[in-house]
């Protein structure tokens, strides 16, 4: 009965539970260690030739991009299969084997990227947070950005998250799902509420006790947004289980309405996209810059509570229930000066390592974060080390490494073959670190190699990724992923301290922040061009070999020969030869069959691996060179003939061993060490630069120390060597260490020392120092070097037309008018005029159609490091759309965030703005502007739009509109190029063509840039602005015209009480009728004319001088501490200047600010004062491009007087209410 029951349960696990043990279900592993050794990818068949680009698929969207990764899953009873999820929302499954299509499914419209001012996500912002996928239910489970009632758009304050339960198969909703997030609140700070256009979820999410845990940061750290953990229950109908704000009070910043103000305390949790570390029911993740800093200058426990978690790493528990709560934090002892320089501790991961290997006295298990400011922290992952715990207020942690530059993303791991950690510092190589230990056991990490190129100059590489063929050493394979370079592969462990590449295929560059997914012997990528790329090994292997070989250990001056033996999958015709990738290794051809082999035949060959012309120094006239004691492998390819097509002319077979000395072996490594640059007078200078060196007995018996010295200088130049015995742990120049081997010290066989290094300077300059080891296994020595500098200062300018630079602050660029059609670039430029490199910390630059930094990858990228005395440049371009001609002006404003680590720059807003223009042709208004203006291209057949035609051999536009314009018509049409049509009746919004239609091109004989029309059924229409308000007779969707206007939609008149502008019923202007002379001119005739007219509505934006009871008094800064005007304020992506006096009219004051914030109060507070360095209030509002909000950091400023102006209207603040200022 019992054996019954067993087999039933086993037959229900293998239903309930169908992971293959190729899957790959969440982002890489769930502690985030980055090390897979399921996938069955060997060196020796990723490296040769039959390795390579599987199939490469795109959707029809260049624009559709995936950062979040795919998965790899195998249904019940199917084949595997890989799921994506991409940023417009859309989530497919793919066969893959081949990549063929299986399903697919729009889960909603996704969130807009131009409803921000964030450029970090390109166009859309859907699923961007890597999925997670229960095996046990068939369930995939995601967070997903859109808009509310499933809209397609609708700006910041609409927009929403939602969580998704979908079938994996059928990727429809599993009943109950999805969940609304937005409107639910903090447990920790039940006034701050999950807003969801304000937030982006984009860490990958984790699976802990039957909760999803998503974490949310913000989107360039604009918004009134707090970074959380968001807890939902993956059973039906429970919903939310749990958010923790990374801000809290009492620390954080007072809760504020206002979604577009900065206050919500911040702390996002973003991490380049890398995974949340899980241990059991615990999560670990790093934050980024914060507002709140409860812990001050105050040392503290990491187990005592703390409300503001800005730069921290974070160890938070998930209860039975699905509560979240914190356990324990570190946080650095500068994290205050990292807050104002951006220099985010989370923009990468939390990676914790293999607790099996990365482990030392009083140690269990290790965790690693590494991000903008450049610092490796090794922690304690079960005593994070809390706030100022360490010697002298200094972080209380096992090790801090300090890199070349920043790291974003996060680090990775090998645990085998002794373990190592890699990270990739923006622009630099790859770096390898080694595992060691000091002589009290404590873990430490020593550099022992890099890749031999540099990484992409720009932000966005990979989170380093390891895999072994079925967990054996030597197997080893390091993978990257470059935005630049593409997919890059290493053998894991370095040799002579560089990461030796594997050749693979080019896939072009990657999306950034990408780490390759695994299949069972496939790897999926996705690259910047909206395409997935899956590699792999296109073909069958004609011959089965056991592999790998692994010879044990073989000592210097020795052989081993193994056996290889081999099974014939398919009639071969021959087996051609054999090579190897490493000369010490030998196969003989006469040992391999000779002729063809049936299917089924076995045969076996021997392969010696001969050490015997290497020795401690290289032989002379050694075949191959230098050979060190450790773990060594190659690959040996098998060629053959077949006698059936489509299998593999090339069989790999995995060769691996361990080198022994037969006596003692001294290692030193590495033989370099830089510890980097000080900056004098930081905090960081007080403890100085960290670092180690790793001394091993590689050999095979134990190995006696007879001393260590240290000298300044070894150049046979300089005559002997002066050395001074080590006594009190001074390394000479600045370096010390408190553990070194000493005469009379032993390192047993296979053993190491890891001696840790430091350097301290209150003086500018270069030191280093040289450190000799004397021992029996040999002699050896490092090399120590170290710098010390004054800090960066940072500098900001604009190009002026004069070839000169304006360091005016706030910092404006101001191409005035631009002519449609027209590209005119400037540049923002950074200097360096410090002592020490400087680095961008933060870049986010405009990406709009006709504004934009068009080299925004190279130019003041994050991470990009100025050197001293030298400045980088970024380009900004308008590129104005050819709009043809007698078009009203259009504004284009943005902005380019950036901040450095000069902690006293801080965040700088650069405005860019320009005036686009459009040639004025025909009659001009006496401002120059035209007094017809374009209407649209209508069809022109079945009954003309216009009635009178006159025709012109030299045809064009100016000379059309100024012939209809004498004769009296108020409308005026070119087509067919040479065609001039005129006539008093709008044309009918039946006959309208849409501009993307493209139907009026027709170029004028008289001027090749003007279009005329089309191809006979077209006309390009104008109307005299004078005579004609549009509306919906004329445009589909256009509202009527103001019912203060006495013309009506249908006819014209020569007298109008209004006046207004095409395709716009916001443009703000008085109304009254006046009697003027206007000049008309076109390119063939000027003509003067007198006629009744209203005052002509500008052509550019303006600053609203009067309305209601309230004047413009000035452009205003904000107040010395807090706000200028602090009575009420709210914030609209459709503000206008009649909608904020509307807002305030209760108050004396009102001003407007970033073109979409206004401010109310009764009294202007301290500091708050008339801008006295130019107009800086030229921000146009985001409701009305014809008006200006004020600036950055600017108040557009009115003040209430009774009876101000007889012209202005006291109640309504409607258009006609306002007086104009150009």
């Amino acid at each position: 009965m019992w054996s019954k029951l067993l087999i039933l349960f086993a037959f229900v696990s293998a239903l309930v539970s169908s992971l293959a043990p190729t899957d790959e279900i969440r982002d890489a592993d769930a502690p985030q260690s980055g090390y897979l050794d399921n996938h069955n990818m060997h060196p020796a068949t990723v490296g040769s030739a039959i390795f390579g680009i599987l199939w490469k698929n795109n959707y029809g969207n260049n624009k559709e991009k995936w950062y979040a990764k795919p998965l790899v899953y195998t249904p019940p009873g199917r084949s595997q299969l890989v799921f994506l999820a991409s940023a417009m929302n859309v989530v497919r499954t793919l066969d893959a084997v081949n990549g063929t299509l299986l399903n697919s499914r729009v889960i909603q419209p996704p969130f807009l990227q131009s409803d921000l001012g964030c450029t970090d996500i390109p166009d859309f912002i859907g699923i961007i947070g890597t999925p997670v996928i229960d095996p046990s239910t068939n369930i995939v489970y995601f967070f997903s950005k859109g808009y509310k009632n499933g809209a397609a758009s609708g700006g910041v304050v609409n927009g929403l998250y939602k969580f998704y339960a979908v079938d994996i198969i059928t990727l429809q909703d599993i009943s109950g799902f999805p969940v609304l997030i937005d409107g639910n609140f903090a447990d920790n700070d039940n006034a701050r509420y999950f807003l969801g256009g304000t937030v982006l979820q984009r860490p990958s999410v984790t699976l802990i006790n039957g909760v999803v845990i998503g974490a949310f940061g913000g989107h360039c750290d604009l918004f009134n947004y707090t970074g959380m953990l968001v807890g939902v229950s993956t059973t039906p109908g429970v919903g939310v289980t749990s958010i923790f704000a990374m801000e809290s009070s009492p620390g954080a910043p007072p809760v504020v309405a206002d979604f577009n103000i900065q206050q919500g305390g911040k702390a996002g949790i973003w991490q380049g996209g890398m995974g949340l570390a899980t241990d059991g029911n615990r999560l670990f993740l790093a934050t980024g810059n914060g507002e709140g800093h409860a812990n001050g200058d105050v040392p503290a426990s990491g187990r005592t509570p703390l409300s503001t978690l800005d730069e921290v790493v974070g160890n938070f528990a998930v209860s039975t229930t699905g509560k979240i709560t914190l356990s324990d934090y570190f946080e650095p002892y500068e994290y205050v000066s990292m807050d104002a320089g951006d220099r985010d501790l989370g923009s990468g991961g939390v990676a914790l390592l293999d607790p099996t290997v990365f482990v030392g006295t009083g140690v269990s298990r290790i965790a690693i974060v590494i991000g903008k400011n450049g610092k490796a922290y090794i922690l304690n992952a079960n005593n994070l080390g809390g706030f100022k715990q360490g010697p002298g207020g200094t972080d209380n942690i096992l090790q801090t490494i300090i890199a070349q530059g920043s790291i974003f993303a996060g680090p990775g791991s090998y645990p085998l073959e002794g373990g190592y950690i890699y990270f990739t510092p923006v622009g630099f190589p790859t770096v390898c670190y080694k595992l060691g230990h000091s002589d009290q056991g404590a873990p430490l990490f020593t550099l022992f190699g890099q890749s031999a190129t540099n990484s992409a100059g720009s932000v966005g590489i990979g989170i380093p990724t390891t895999t072994t063929y079925k967990g054996q050493a030597g197997t080893g394979i390091l993978w990257i992923s470059d935005p630049n370079a593409g997919l890059k592969a290493y053998n894991a462990v370095p040799v002579n301290g560089i990461l030796t590449p594997i050749s693979l295929p080019p896939t072009g560059g990657l999306n950034k922040f990408q780490r390759p997914a695994f299949g069972d012997g496939r790897l999926y990528v996705s690259d910047t061009n909206g395409n997935v790329i899956c590699l792999g090994s296109p073909v069958a292997l004609p011959l089965q070999c056991t592999q790998p070989i692994d010879f044990g250990q073989v000592a210097i001056g020795s052989t081993g020969t193994q056996i290889i033996n081999c099974t014939a999958q398919i009639a071969i015709t021959s087996v051609n030869g054999c090579t190897t990738g490493d000369k010490t290794w030998q196969c003989v051809n006469s040992t391999l069959p000779q002729g063809s082999l049936a299917q089924g035949a076995i045969f076996s060959f021997p392969v010696t691996w001969n050490l015997t012309q290497a020795s401690i120094n290289d032989a002379q006239n050694a075949s191959f060179g230098h050979v060190l004691p450790g773990v060594a492998s190659t690959s040996l390819n098998l060629y053959t003939t077949n006698a059936i097509p489509k299998y593999s002319t090339l069989v790999p077979v995995s060769l691996s061993g361990t080198t022994v000395s037969k006596g003692p072996f001294l290692d030193i490594a590495p033989a370099e060490v830089d510890l980097g640059g000080i900056v004098v007078g930081s905090q960081s200078a007080l403890t100085g630069l960290s670092g180690t060196v790793i001394i091993s007995n590689i050999g095979a018996q134990v190995m006696n120390i007879y001393g260590s010295a240290w000298t300044p200088n070894i150049a046979p130049d300089d005559g002997a060597p002066k050395y001074t015995n080590i006594t009190n742990g001074s390394l000479g120049n600045g370096f010390s260490t408190t553990a070194i081997p000493k005469a009379g010290d032993t390192i047993a066989s296979g053993g190491s020392v890891t001696v840790p290094l430091n350097f301290i300077s209150n003086t500018t300059g270069a030191y280093s120092t040289f450190v000799e080891f004397w021992t029996d296994g040999g002699n050896g020595n490092v090399f120590i070097t170290g710098s010390a500098s004054t800090a960066p200062i940072a500098n900001i300018s604009i190009a002026t037309i004069e070839g000169g630079w304006d360091f005016s602050e706030p910092v404006l660029m101001n191409f005035g008018n631009v002519l449609a059609g027209k590209t005119v670039t400037s540049y923002i430029r950074i200097c360096n005029s410090g002592g020490s490199a400087l680095l961008i910390t933060k870049s986010k630059p405009p990406i709009d159609t006709e504004l934009l930094a068009p080299d925004s990858a190279v130019d003041l990228h994050e991470g990009q490091v100025i050197e001293v005395k030298t400045c980088a440049t970024g380009a900004v371009s308008i590129v104005a759309a050819p709009l043809g001609v007698n078009r009203l002006d259009h504004t284009v404003s943005d902005v380019w965030i950036l901040n450095t680590d000069d902690i006293t720059f801080g965040i700088h807003d650069v405005q860019v703005t320009a005036n686009i223009v459009t040639r004025q042709l025909g009659p001009l208004l006496s401002n120059g502007s035209a007094e017809y203006l374009y209407l649209g291209c209508y069809y022109d057949g079945g009954g003309r739009q216009l009635q009178k035609q006159y025709n012109n051999a030299t045809n064009e536009n100016g000379w059309c509109l100024t012939n209809c314009f004498n004769l009296g018509y108020s409308f005026a049409g070119t087509e067919y190029h040479t065609e001039c049509w005129c006539g008093n009746n709008a044309p009918i919004a039946a006959k309208y063509s849409d501009p993307s239609l493209n139907k009026c091109a027709f170029s004028c004989p008289g001027d090749k840039t003007q279009a005329c029309g089309g191809d006979g059924t077209f006309v390009s229409v104008y109307y005299d602005r004078t005579k004609y308000v549009p509306g919906p007779d004329s445009i589909p969707g256009l509202s009527s015209p103001s019912s203060s206007s006495s013309s009506s939609s249908s006819s014209t008149s020569t007298t109008t009480s209004s006046s207004s502008s095409p395709l716009s019923a916001s443009t703000s202007t008085q109304n009254s009728t006046t009697t003027s002379t206007i000049t008309a001119t076109s390119t063939t005739t000027s003509t003067s004319i007198s006629t009744t007219s209203v005052v002509p509505t500008s052509t550019g934006p303006v600053i609203i001088q009067i309305i209601g009871s309230y004047s413009f008094v000035g452009c205003y800064t904000e107040a010395t501490t807090g706000r200028a005007l602090s009575g009420k304020s709210y914030t609209n992506d459709s503000m206008t200047i009649e909608s904020c006096y509307a807002f305030c009219s209760a108050f004396a004051w009102f001003g407007l600010e970033y073109r979409r914030e206004c401010y109310c109060g009764n009294v202007v507070n301290a500091g708050s004062v008339v801008s006295t360095t130019r107009n800086t209030c030229s921000l146009v509002c985001m409701g009305n491009p014809l008006e200006y909000c004020g600036g950055s950091s600017r108040l557009q400023m009115y003040h209430s007087v009774a009876g101000a102006s007889s012209t202005s209207s006291s109640s309504s603040g409607s258009v006609s209410s306002a007086r104009l200022l150009k």
